[in-house]
């Protein structure tokens, strides 16, 4: 087959090859070299990113830069992101980001609807990205998760990959316009499996993910330093 080499059901099955190879491959591709110009982007981690199989690609919100920054990391694998509806409402913006893969939720719609599309996602192999916290935060540390993310891993029995990210608040916070300049760092960890993370419960592993999600911020925040310096 002519896109055999870019392994299109791998990657995401069921998937067209036009959003893989062009929204996924490339335009991730051009999103990369453009914050690594301009914010110094680094990202580690992607050996920890499963190859095939559904995964819950779980991270802390900085900042609306936090979804084409996750894509960098995770490319290989495409995903849908959980967002409001608002952020549709621009038509440029709303079309750029539905291009990607988008699991809208509109006003006065319950987590339930979202979570119900996410499955169906995940149940065909696909991934989902989601920010548990629910918001983007107002002061750069990581919030306390809402139960979406539980409801979701025990009913899709997905694996979760955590993936930390510092220094986008610092670059584009919550109420003001995006800073050209700045210094971002992301990092993915190692895949954890639903079954081990629901033995221990809603409450130990919300804790037990939220913990692995803010080691690898506060590593990404050393590393930043020590770039600085």
């Amino acid at each position: 087959m002519m896109f055999s080499k870019f392994q299109l059901r791998r990657r995401a099955p069921g998937l067209s090859a036009y959003r893989i190879l062009f929204w996924w491959t490339f335009m991730i591709w051009v999103m990369k070299i453009s914050f690594r110009i301009i914010y110094g982007l680094r990202c580690s981690g992607r050996e920890f990113v499963p190859r095939t199989g559904p995964i819950i690609f779980v991270a802390n919100h900085q900042s609306n830069f936090d979804p084409p920054i996750i894509g960098a990391v995770i490319s290989d694998r495409p995903s849908k992101g959980i967002a409001r509806s608002t952020l549709l409402e621009s038509k440029l913006l709303g079309s750029y980001i539905s291009a990607f893969g988008v699991i809208s939720i509109k006003r006065g719609e319950s987590d339930l609807v979202a979570i119900k599309k996410a499955l169906q996602e995940l149940a065909a192999g696909r991934c989902v990205m989601i920010f548990p916290e629910g918001t983007r935060t107002q002061t750069g540390e990581m919030g306390e998760f809402q139960r979406g993310f539980w409801l979701l891993l025990k009913k899709s029995k997905a694996m979760v990959l955590p993936v930390g990210i510092d220094g986008a608040f610092d670059a584009y916070p919550m109420g003001s316009k995006p800073k050209l300049r700045g210094c971002i760092e992301a990092m993915a960890g190692e895949a954890m499996s639903a079954e081990s993370l629901l033995e221990m419960g809603e409450q130990v592993g919300t804790a037990f993910v939220r913990s692995k999600i803010e080691l690898l911020m506060l590593q990404c925040k050393e590393n930043i330093k020590k770039r600085s310096k």
